[in-house]
């Protein structure tokens, strides 16, 4: 880059394929086709796509301050839900008189709200930067609870337009492949190996469970689990849900597939997606399946979008005979443009180009 960009976005970039880091790679094919000139400053992991990202991971708590006293960009937009990088972003914003946005994409606003620890914090730290972008209603509301003024929130669902893959790449892994070509109806989810007040925050232990059940009527029925992120600590968790799987009779019917891969490749491959979530923020993943026309079953956890199939969260037999019922009689395979909202995505980057070329 030859010149200081008008934005920075710190964040992640796939891999690992979250909905952050996904979301963050669609917003950048966006930003170059209006011509904004930007950096990504990606934090998680060495990914980058030789243009626009930096990798910061290898010691980002240092590179974090060090980039608070001493940024060039304008506008500062933060894809993170910690809140030391919300207070960092509070005091670009305070004391450097930076344009800054903090998005709110999990529960993590809600949490600090109800820490008394971390409730003033996060209060002022959303209160002065300049705009929050909320993913949901429901985020949008814990903002206005920390007293954020209303219009200074932006709510826009998480989920980007994605980009078509070349017609001679299907982008599958060849397990993926293999996986597909063995197995119908197919049935797929993502996550990876996490908890969220001890419970299986993804719902991996009941998609075994469900597939367990359902494979006496459906004897090719697969199971395929994109791991959006996944690390040698996680294992021993495998490996009880593999064990699992195999007292069911499924051992083979089931892929969790750790290999870093984007998500859309195999879920249009799909006869059914599947989001367990024991707690969640819009999903990504769900206006994805949706868009693509896929059917969709999730969690009653948060609102789903309209299209979505709901559960009663944590609710294994409800999920068996939500799933059951698609099974037998599947919905058209329709796709559901209102997954996403092309005139909030524009008035989105319309903010983000005005911000940026504030003084």
């Amino acid at each position: 880059m030859t010149q200081t960009p008008q934005i920075a976005i710190l964040g992640s970039y796939p891999p690992p394929f979250g909905g952050t880091s996904t979301h963050i790679q669609r917003l950048s094919g966006l930003l170059a086709k209006r011509d904004l000139d930007h950096v990504i400053y990606n934090a998680v992991s060495d990914g980058t796509d030789g243009r626009y990202v930096v990798s910061v991971a290898g010691n980002r708590h240092a590179w974090m301050v060090k980039y608070a006293l001493t940024s060039k960009e304008r506008l500062v937009y933060v894809c993170s839900a910690r809140l030391e990088v919300w207070l960092l972003g509070a005091f670009m914003a305070t004391r450097r008189k930076k344009r800054v946005l903090v998005r709110l994409r999990n529960i993590a606003l809600p949490d600090y709200l109800n820490n008394p620890r971390t409730r003033a914090l996060a209060s002022w730290a959303l209160r002065n930067v300049s705009c929050v972008v909320a993913v949901s209603e429901e985020l949008a509301a814990a903002a206005r609870e920390a007293g954020v003024p209303e219009e200074r929130i932006i709510h826009l669902p998480g989920f980007l337009p994605p980009v078509p893959l070349p017609p001679d790449d299907d982008g599958l892994s060849s397990a993926q492949r293999e996986f597909v070509a063995t197995h119908r109806p197919l049935i797929a989810a993502n996550g990876k190996v996490d908890w969220h007040g001890g419970i299986d925050l993804y719902g991996l232990d009941h998609l075994v469970e469900m597939l367990g059940r359902l494979r006496k009527v459906h004897p090719q029925l697969g199971l395929t689990v994109s791991f959006w992120d996944h690390l040698p600590v996680d294992e021993p968790r495998l490996a009880a849900l593999h064990a699992r799987a195999a007292e069911l009779g499924v051992r083979d019917d089931v892929l969790f597939h750790t290999e870093p891969r984007p998500f859309v490749p195999i879920l249009s491959k799909a006869d059914l997606f599947i989001r367990p979530t024991s707690t969640d923020g819009d999903a990504n993943s769900v206006r994805e399946a949706l868009y693509l026309g896929v059917p969709t079953i999730a969690s009653d956890v948060v609102a789903r979008p309209p299209g979505t199939i709901l559960f009663r969260t944590r609710d294994v037999d409800d999920l068996v005979a939500k799933t059951a019922e698609v099974l037998r009689d599947p919905p058209p395979r329709t796709s559901h443009p209102e997954a996403i909202d092309m005139g909030r995505v524009e008035r989105y980057l319309d903010t983000l180009q005005h911000l940026s070329l504030e003084g």
